[in-house]
């Protein structure tokens, strides 16, 4: 044999044997992406199943099989977000309102008006 067929039938060999170790890698790295996804798919679930119940009154389940419509649930909980901010404001506005109302002459009439919607 000469010089140039023992080197090209040397890379041959190398390459075959790289090849095959490319094949082994590959599979494991599948079988350990399929573990780690399936994980992480737990993991998701889970958070958006505690999202889930934090939404008071939500209607997010699909039919009879109960599964979750991630959109919706995300629109929903948005919806609730702006509901609690805007609660959040006004009784700001109503602590603002009583505040004010002990320095001034409307305290009277506040007081009055305070009475009222609690009998």
């Amino acid at each position: 044999m000469k010089k140039s067929e023992r080197k090209s039938s040397t890379m041959r060999s190398r390459a075959r044997k790289m090849a095959r170790k490319r094949v082994v890698c590959s599979s494991k790295r599948r079988r350990i992406c399929s573990k780690s996804c399936s994980k992480s798919k737990e993991v998701i679930s889970e958070k958006l199943a505690a999202l889930e119940s934090l939404i008071p009154g939500n209607n997010v389940r699909n039919g009879s099989n109960g599964i979750v419509k991630v959109e919706q649930l995300f629109q929903e909980t948005a919806d609730y977000i702006i509901v609690l901010k805007t609660q959040a404001f006004l009784l700001q506005k109503l602590i603002e309102f009583y505040d004010h109302g002990d320095e001034g002459s409307n305290n009277e009439t506040q007081h009055q008006i305070v009475q009222q919607h609690q009998s």
